[in-house]
């Protein structure tokens, strides 16, 4: 599947030739959808320095694709000999070895949450204090044999790697020029690369100092047909940091994570391969079938048949597949991009970011480019961009709508510094919500607009 799917990725640039076709990865639906539990935070107000948590699925809630998200969950088995025995009485294997996510807090699309002024500025200086994601690990197996006629203790691992600026790499699709953001995989191992630092987190049995034991349960009938869903927290090492640049650069200003587990119970015993999930009713299991302990992860997908692009900002989900695990498969190496997949994949995590320098905000004098009036707003057939140039640069302002497609734009070339009045047309334009963005040089600005019947 992924071989016919994915072509080159070269020169710095991912170029696909289709996206790949996941829907056989989505086989298991989520019972319930875990609670956020980072949504009470309060709203910050202007000229604070901002301390929260910030979340891509909670992000692309917000946008014209979030009523078409379905949630789903999936495991990693980094012996992907285990078995699935499904709830059709067919069996298959494990094919996500690891997952991953890379923030953007730049991202536009914060400006439509309920925490707009969240939005940080290519100007800011932030740190990642801690992460968090909602997981199932269900532990079946406590002992197993040592092969001398006495038992040892089972003990799971499961490892996070934490990435910050440089170690993640920047890319764009040739064909979309979607951006998408990348680390490194080292294929010996099967495991990630060149990070901060990687957590070793040992599951014993009982309850561990970070993961909950989880048990399976029947609540939809079947059997291991629905989990419980719990949200582990980790604090993040030092060195998560990000410094701003005086200059408005936009390199190495990143933080990401991945989460890659590994069970203690041996995947194959002298030919007898262990079964991680059994969907069947247990009456149906053979006696001496041996289980194995298994961690999940809570995703979800975009099925509204429209892609969903970002042209500008890196927030980029990752799923490690069992393929490009073993070797280098045309460019993907170790992790695929969730926008590479026909639905668009969003992993549920979170990052607590806290600004550590100068906010947006504040930083006005500092900005060579300004939005200070979009009127009306909401609007129907015209729309009034007022905005400051403080250095002659060449600027371009456009209108995006949500899934990142520039359905409008106005290229003024180079421009002395003022003030500029850009009157623009928006009758062809369907209701709903939009982004105006002024590009002036390196540096942009946006807001949301909103078109009305």
């Amino acid at each position: 599947m992924l071989l016919s799917a994915v072509a080159a990725l070269t020169l710095g640039s991912a170029a696909i030739a289709q996206k790949i076709d996941n829907r056989n990865e989505t086989r298991f639906p989520a019972a319930n959808q875990p609670a956020n539990p980072f949504k009470a935070n309060q709203l910050k107000k202007g000229g604070e320095f901002i301390s929260d948590w910030y979340s891509l699925p909670d992000i692309t809630e917000q946008t014209n694709v979030g009523a078409n998200l379905t949630e789903f969950v999936n495991f990693l088995v980094h012996d992907t000999l285990a078995k699935f025995v499904e709830d059709d009485g067919v069996i298959r294997y494990g094919s996500w070895v690891s997952v991953g996510q890379v923030i953007d807090p730049k991202d536009d699309l914060i400006q439509l949450t309920d925490k707009p002024n969240n939005q940080l500025s290519r100007f800011n200086s932030y740190k990642c204090d801690s992460i968090a994601f909602p997981y199932m690990y269900v532990r079946n197996v406590d002992s197993v044999s040592d092969g001398m006629g006495g038992k040892v203790n089972v003990v799971d691992t499961l490892f996070i790697a934490y990435f910050a600026g440089s170690q993640i790499r920047k890319l764009e699709f040739t064909q979309s020029k979607d951006r998408l953001a990348m680390v490194d995989w080292n294929f010996a191992r099967r495991m990630p690369a060149n990070y901060v630092k990687m957590d070793t987190i040992l599951l014993n049995s009982g309850v561990t100092t970070f993961i909950d034991t989880t048990r399976a349960n029947s609540n939809n009938g079947g059997w291991e047909n629905s989990w419980s869903i719990k949200t582990a927290s980790f604090p993040a090492p030092a060195g998560m940091q990000v410094n701003l640049n005086p200059n408005g650069g936009t390199s190495a200003n990143l933080v990401g994570f991945t989460f890659t587990f590994k069970a203690g119970v041996p995947a194959v015993v002298n030919g007898d391969t262990a079964v991680f999930i059994y969907q069947l009713d247990p009456a149906t299991a053979p006696s001496n079938m041996r289980r194995s302990n298994y961690f999940g992860c809570y995703f979800s997908s975009n099925a509204s048949g429209i892609p969903f692009e970002n042209k500008t900002f890196y927030n980029t989900s990752l799923v490690g597949l069992k393929d490009v695990s073993y070797k280098d498969i045309n460019g993907w190496q170790g992790y695929v991009s969730g926008n590479a997949f026909t639905n668009d994949i969003f992993i549920q995590s979170y990052f607590h970011l806290t600004v550590t320098g100068n906010i947006g905000a504040g930083m006005e004098d500092a900005e060579p480019i300004s939005i200070s009036k979009v009127f009306p707003n909401p609007a129907r057939n015209t729309v009034e961009i007022d905005f400051d140039v403080t250095k002659s640069s060449d600027v371009k302002v456009s209108i995006v709508n949500l899934v990142g497609q520039e359905v409008l734009s106005n290229n003024f070339g180079k421009v002395n510094a003022g003030k500029y009045n850009l009157p623009m047309n928006i009758s062809s334009l369907n209701p709903g919500i939009y982004v105006v963005t002024v590009e002036a040089g390196n540096a942009s600005t946006s807001q949301k607009l909103v078109i009305t019947e």
